[in-house]
């Protein structure tokens, strides 16, 4: 008897012990990406990010948030002063650093589809992984031609990566700009197969991570994916238009792409196929997953990225506008839909009110 209460106490004291462990990991890499795009969202407005500030608008947050609970709209908060958008188009000549210091803190990686946002930094150690995705040393800096290398953990940061399609669209956020890919292939490959971070003759990303997702242990290969960089080019009287940086000329450009127009002043319009997404306005992504043209309803979601919240459409018809504010800033914006059929959807998002 005595040795079997040694033995069940020690189980105890084992299996506390290792609960205590996974729950520190994960309370670790929640603070730092939330910490990670705090300080990235206040120097994209150039604006100085101490310990003190982030305490104290968490705090605000958290009062907003218990309010709405209460059912009682919090106070608008007044918009940031800086006039830096984070959603300037990237340009060739933007600057970029050339050696950034391990684990410093280059940007933001979403994957409007799968939900996925994580910061991401310089480095691809267990350190930098244990909190972050991180950039592969030697690979080339966004903005820089070349490939650029990302790594994440299979059970963290990328654990949705496994969802990932073909024309899924990636958004690389840094300072001196922003980066939009789409994925055009996934492979599996040994850990020692390094050939698939070498340049190609365009500009591209590859985000690495250990597979199979489900597996106990070291993983023994690479899920990898492939995709290529889209050029934004901002007009003056419409939003950028996208076009695919291709070597092929003749390769035809991807639904999910397509522009979005301005149907009135002040709006954007926009027309999205079946099963694609497209960001509408800088943050504010809309995918449509579902739609029934003799009910005249559509299935999908919206994703705000800088609140980090999705909105989900279930059989929404078009005189149902989806009506929502930024915690950021407080602005009202509609999102509504005009046309229906099998495969695509219109609509436009009104402006900020």
């Amino acid at each position: 008897m005595r040795v079997r209460l040694f033995f069940e106490r020690l189980f105890l004291v084992v299996g506390l012990g290792l609960i205590a462990v996974w729950a520190w990991s994960e309370v670790r890499y929640t603070v730092w990406q939330d910490w990670g795009n705090w300080v990235f969202e206040r120097e994209l407005r150039q604006q100085p990010a101490s310990a003190g500030e982030y305490v104290k608008e968490k705090s605000a947050e958290l009062t907003a948030k218990v309010q709405e609970w209460l059912r009682l709209r919090p106070e608008p908060s007044a918009p940031p002063s800086a006039s830096n958008e984070s959603s300037s188009a990237a340009t060739p000549n933007a600057p970029v650093k050339t050696s950034p210091e391990t684990n410093a803190l280059l940007g933001r990686l979403n994957i409007p589809r799968l939900h996925l946002s994580a910061t991401v930094r310089e480095g691809a150690d267990e350190e930098t992984l244990a909190v972050a995705l991180g950039h592969i040393p030697a690979t080339a800096l966004p903005g820089q031609p070349g490939n650029v290398g990302i790594a994440g953990h299979r059970d963290k940061l990328f654990r949705n990566l496994k969802d990932i399609r073909n024309n899924d669209l990636v958004e690389l956020q840094t300072l001196s700009g922003n980066y939009v890919y789409q994925v055009e292939s996934t492979q599996i490959v040994k850990p020692t197969d390094v050939s698939v971070l070498k340049a190609a003759n365009y500009s591209e990303l590859t985000l690495v991570t250990c597979y199979p997702f489900y597996f106990v242990g070291a993983a023994p290969d690479r899920f990898i994916v492939k995709a290529r960089q889209l050029v934004l080019k901002p007009t003056m009287q419409a939003p950028p238009v996208i076009q695919t940086v291709s070597a092929h000329a003749d390769r035809p450009e991807s639904p999910a792409v397509e522009v979005a127009r301005h149907t009135s002043p002040g709006r954007i319009g926009f027309q999205i196929p079946k099963d694609h997404s497209r960001q509408l306005a800088p943050g504010i992504w809309f995918g449509v997953t579902e739609t029934d043209v003799t009910s005249q309803w559509v299935s999908g979601w919206m994703w705000l990225m800088p609140d980090r919240k999705t909105i989900y459409l279930r059989k929404r018809s078009p005189d149902e506008p989806v009506v929502f504010y930024s915690m950021r800033d407080g602005k009202r914006r509609e999102l509504k839909l005009t046309n229906i059929t099998a495969g695509a959807v219109t609509g436009y998002l009104s402006p900020s009110e």
